[in-house]
C-alpha cells in the first residue's frame, strides 16, 4: 500500500482572497447592524398610536389614550394572562391620575431562556407603559407572548383604575 502523503502548500492568492471575503462578511455585518439599530429606534420614535378602530383591542387601547389621565388613584392588579410559557400579572400604580409605575407580579421564569429574556423585556415593557399612559405599548420581538400578556394584563387593570 502506498500512503499519500499530500501536504498542502501556502498558496498567497488564496490567502488575499479568504482574508478580503472575510474583511467583506464583517463589514456587511457591521453595515447591517447599524441599519437595524437606526430602523429600530426611529420607528419606536415615530411610534404614535393612531385611532384605528378595526378590532376591538385597538379600539380599547386607542380609547385608553384618549383619556389617560382619567384614572382613579391607588393600586390596580390585571389577572393572569396566559404567555404559553407561563403567567403574566401585572400591577399598575396610579398617582394623581397618571400611571406612576408598573410592576410584574408574575411572569415566565421556570426556563433560563424565559429568565434572560423576559430580565431584559420587562423594564422596556414597564417604562413604555409609563411613557405611553396607556396599555398601548409594542409588542417586542423574541418577547411576543410576554408582551401580548403585559398588554392585556395591564389593560383590564386600567380597566379597573377607571370605574
Amino acid at each position: 500500500m502506498s500512503r499519500n502523503n499530500s501536504r498542502q502548500t501556502f498558496d498567497p492568492n488564496r490567502s488575499i482572497k479568504k482574508f478580503f471575503l472575510s474583511g467583506f462578511v464583517v463589514f456587511t455585518f457591521i453595515v447591517y447592524a447599524i441599519h437595524e439599530r437606526l430602523t429600530n429606534s426611529s420607528s419606536a420614535q415615530s411610534s404614535t398610536p393612531t385611532n384605528s378602530n378595526s378590532t376591538t383591542a385597538q379600539g380599547a387601547v386607542a380609547a385608553s389614550n384618549q383619556s389617560a389621565a382619567s384614572y382613579k388613584d391607588g393600586s390596580y392588579t390585571g389577572p393572569q394572562v396566559d404567555a404559553y410559557y407561563g403567567y403574566v400579572e401585572v400591577k399598575a400604580d396610579i398617582q394623581h391620575g397618571k400611571i406612576a409605575s408598573v410592576q410584574f407580579l408574575e411572569y415566565p421564569s421556570d426556563r433560563r431562556t424565559s429568565v434572560r429574556i423576559n430580565t431584559t423585556v420587562m423594564p422596556w415593557l414597564q417604562d413604555e407603559a409609563i411613557q405611553a399612559q396607556s396599555a398601548n405599548v409594542d409588542v417586542i420581538s423574541g418577547a411576543t407572548f410576554t408582551s401580548q400578556a403585559f398588554r392585556m394584563s395591564l389593560q383590564s387593570a386600567l380597566n379597573s383604575a377607571r370605574n
